[in-house]
């Protein structure tokens, strides 16, 4: 469409420079047509400029769904032993990295452990729990370093869910 709206300026400019030998016109002509010139430019820029926007977008979707396809599933459970209450960290899928474990307990208190490496089929990471817990918050990175994560869990109140673990969030961290 702006290729004709050209095209079609262009011819009009020639018909009127051809029949007219007046200075001023073409002058005026030529004027007009730089204008016309700049304003296809400016509206090139902005098509350029929605494109590249569309571009980094596309490759951030990208990346995040190769992070995703890298991500170690850290997941936390409770159990007792005895009268003894367990945390218990376990890891499938990929290995993952610098690990921390905040556990929320009931009375507001915190247990905060970390962890260099936790991988499939190794020995789960365990605390000792002196009381219910409320919530629990997990930061670990994929072993390949790619991505970062921060997983918020928390314990199910309700009759379908009593007791077990919920992921309520699970973001991919900067």
């Amino acid at each position: 469409m702006s290729a004709l709206v050209a095209l079609g300026l262009v011819a009009l400019f020639g018909v009127f420079i051809a029949v007219r030998d007046d200075t001023a016109l073409i002058s005026a002509l030529s004027a007009a047509g730089t204008v016309a010139a700049g304003v296809f430019a400016a509206v090139a820029a902005f098509g350029s400029l929605r494109a590249a926007a569309a571009s980094n977008a596309s490759a951030e979707r990208a990346r995040e769904a190769m992070v995703r396809s890298v991500r170690p599933n850290v997941e936390p459970s409770v159990s007792a032993v005895d009268t003894t209450l367990i945390g218990t960290l376990t890891c499938t899928g990929y290995a993952a990295i610098d690990i921390t474990v905040v556990w929320t307990l009931t009375d507001g208190e915190v247990i905060t452990e970390t962890v260099a490496r936790l991988a499939p089929g190794e020995d789960p990471l365990t605390s000792t729990l002196p009381q219910p817990v409320e919530m629990v918050w997990l930061s670990f990175t994929d072993e390949g370093r790619v991505g970062k994560w921060q997983d918020t869990w928390q314990m199910g109140q309700e009759p379908h869910n009593l007791g077990r673990l919920t992921l309520i969030e699970s973001r991919l961290a900067d």
